[in-house]
């Protein structure tokens, strides 16, 4: 009877063994997988997409401030002495600064790749247009010339479906939808990433229950060995769980930075009305009419098309988008680093902590079933 009990309680302790090693494996796989994936997916949305929703933002901004530093201009008679001026030339160059680091960013893929390229070959066109317009100014004080290229250079800009801003509205869309799947997908949402901790606890549990059968078959209490892994696992998941954190602050971060877009958005259209009001009525000033139906009926519904003086609201600078990308949501923490090596060390270090705890039992029945066996 003895042989049997003794042989059946040396088979718990092998699987026992067996078993909490390979919990921790399982606890270092997922909990490694879930911190690796996590930190991709932030990387991703910080060194890409969150770049590209923020520069497209800000080359449609620097493009209407460009646009409305000409038309005042020419409505100032500026144009005379400095052309379209030096604000102008400053606001396109930060456009195509900004279109180029857009290209560099590009999270939309190929659709996106296709409107940057036909935005980048508009540019020059408009800017084309407003040269000629500079001209003819310079050339006839002003005349109907210099008011047909100011329109064209204005509808290349406006138009409804196909205009610069248009392309740039259809770009923004798809690099904010991007962004917007990153920061839903599985490895930012804790209530997914939490499915790492269920193995963690089923290899607590298996450690509680082990504890109690060798208290049970071997008379002591507490296995110094196991209670060591047990505390190793409880910091393991503890410092795993501070990725909860993480993946809610890049959640926020997201949403701030749509925020930021959104002020500049508010502030460039209000950019572009004003900028499409003053245009009209340098256009009616440059074909010489009272009014705008002395102007032709192409200046006349052009005037009619101008929007409503609005309130410009509060503009967002690009320092403050920058924040954003900087801010603690979308940067990792250095201790992610450490967890990266920590999470190995202690999950490894929880199994030899456990082949530590249970193999002194197994050679301890291996020498009585010896013993018990010399002695028949």
């Amino acid at each position: 009877m003895t042989g049997p009990a003794r042989s059946t309680t040396r088979a718990t302790l092998w699987w026992l063994r067996l078993g909490l090693v390979a919990g921790s494996v399982l606890v270092l796989a997922t909990a490694l997988v879930t911190l690796l994936q996590a930190r991709a997916s932030i990387t991703e949305v910080r060194e890409r997409t969150a770049p590209a929703v923020l520069e497209v933002s800000l080359a449609k901004e620097a493009l209407v401030a460009a646009h409305g530093a000409a038309v005042a201009a020419f409505e100032h008679g500026q144009a005379r002495l400095t052309g379209p001026s030096e604000q102008y030339e400053d606001q396109i160059a930060r456009a195509s600064q900004q279109l180029a680091q857009v290209a560099e960013h590009n999270a939309a893929g190929e659709p996106g790749s296709q409107t940057l390229r036909l935005i980048e070959g508009l540019l020059p066109a408009y800017n084309s247009f407003i040269g000629q317009a500079d001209a003819h100014f310079r050339q006839d004080a002003g005349g109907p010339l210099a008011a047909s290229n100011l329109q064209s250079a204005s509808d290349l800009l406006t138009a409804g479906e196909n205009g610069i801003l248009a392309r740039l509205d259809t770009l923004a869309a798809a690099e904010r939808a991007a962004l917007d799947e990153q920061l839903a997908t599985a490895w930012l949402d804790p209530a997914i990433t939490l499915l790492w901790a269920m193995p963690l606890l089923a290899l607590l549990g298996g450690l509680w229950w082990t504890q109690r059968f060798l208290a049970r078959t071997f008379r002591r209490a507490v296995n110094p060995a196991l209670l060591a892994a047990t505390a190793v696992l409880v910091l393991l998941g503890a410092a795993t769980a501070f990725l909860l954190g993480v993946q809610s602050a890049a959640r926020d971060s997201g949403t701030a930075l749509e925020r930021t877009v959104d002020t500049v958005s508010a502030t460039t259209a209000a950019g572009a009305g004003q900028a499409q009001r003053t245009l009209a009525q340098v256009l009616v000033a440059q074909c010489g009419g009272a009014g705008p139906t002395a102007c032709g009926d192409t200046v006349t519904a052009f005037a009619a098309a101008a929007p409503a003086a609005q309130t410009v609201p509060a503009a967002a600078s690009a320092g403050v988008g920058e924040a954003v990308l900087l801010g603690p949501g979308l940067t990792a923490p250095g201790w992610t680093g450490v967890l990266g090596w920590g999470i190995p060390v202690l999950a490894v270090g929880a199994g030899l902590l456990v082949v530590a705890g249970l193999q002194p039992r197994l050679d301890e029945y291996r020498f009585r079933e010896t013993r018990g066996g010399s002695r028949s």
